[in-house]
């Protein structure tokens, strides 16, 4: 089988959904284009959700620089928010499984091989995700580098970096966030696994194209406004008969960045999200997601929720 441009057929497809500055894809996209053996032939489709301007200028000149590196094509996207531009790339995608990456994830040489060993049908795959908080000072460093030396940035960000060294070095010190911890804690067993769908983050998560289909792909009424059309797309899949599995080789580094109103959109998210799907693991949603959320709160709160019916009708 092959793509239409005649090379090998792609077992891998890599949605990157982009809308805004283009550094950060950049190096997204630098990262990707590195040395990666055992990858089986991939594909990266990069959706354009710019409506045009400068940004969407900006797209064009890093996706044309990188061409030549990458197996790489562009689709406009809808414009309609993140889980229009997912299903939009979804449906250009070639390849029977699905990575979904964030334009602001930056990964190793053998992210692609790890998510495709980890790829199972009836299985999404969630790929370990650290947040770097220094991200701003990381692309002013690599704003004009080739992308050997991005690659070879992202390198010395590895979390396995001894301690000593990351106190000497505070800048390349990655931290997971709740929602990370939380999957990570549910699924290893050390906290009970209250939300076993819990765990397609759109950042860096990978299923079978088919299953994209069946499910209807995301949620597209979740709009303009951020936040939750990833987990909410995850529930569907669980209740569709699809298991939770984790990559951690599949490591996906974070660039941190503030999102004025952050807060306010996800809390309106949530409720969209509760009001399709009243179960105690989505009402909970607010004590892990909130500004003050924890892995332990989030699990307090979900039992707390399916403790209430009984409780209230022992009244």
């Amino acid at each position: 089988m092959r793509a239409p441009n005649g090379t090998t057929a792609p077992r891998l497809s890599v949605v990157v959904p982009s809308r805004g500055p283009a550094a950060r894809l950049r190096a997204t996209l630098a990262c990707l284009a590195g040395p990666s053996p055992g990858t089986p032939p991939f594909e990266v489709v990069v959706v354009d959700d710019n409506d045009g301007g400068d940004a969407g200028d900006q797209l064009i000149a890093v996706t044309g620089g990188m061409s030549g590196l990458l197996p790489l094509r562009v689709v406009r996207g809808p414009l309609r928010g993140r889980a229009a531009a997912r299903n939009a790339g979804a449906a250009a995608a070639l390849a029977p499984r699905l990575v979904f990456l964030d334009d602001d994830v930056l990964v190793g040489p053998g992210f692609l091989a790890a998510h495709a060993a980890a790829a199972e049908p009836d299985a999404f795959t969630h790929g370990r995700l650290r947040e770097l908080p220094t991200a701003a000072r990381f692309l002013a460093a690599v704003e004009k580098a080739a992308p050997t030396e991005v690659r070879r940035a992202r390198a010395g960000l590895e979390p396995a970096a001894p301690a000593a060294s990351e106190r000497r070095q505070p800048h390349r010190r990655l931290v997971a966030n709740a929602l990370e911890r939380a999957v990570e804690a549910m699924a290893g067993g050390s906290l009970p696994d209250v939300a076993p769908w819990l765990g397609f983050i759109g950042a860096n998560t990978a299923l079978d194209k088919a299953a994209w289909e069946h499910t209807g792909g995301f949620d597209e009424e979740f709009g303009l406004t951020w936040g939750c059309e990833d987990l909410e797309f995850g529930f569907r899949l669980h209740a569709a008969g699809l298991r939770r599995t984790l990559a951690p080789d599949a490591l996906g580094v974070h660039l941190s960045h503030a999102r004025p109103g952050r807060w306010e959109q996800h809390h309106r998210n949530l409720t969209h999200f509760s009001a399709g799907h009243p179960h105690p693991s989505v009402r909970a949603l607010e004590a892990l997601l909130g500004p003050d959320g924890t892995p332990e709160a989030y699990v307090r709160a979900v039992l707390a929720e399916e403790a209430a019916p009984a409780r209230d009708a022992a009244r």
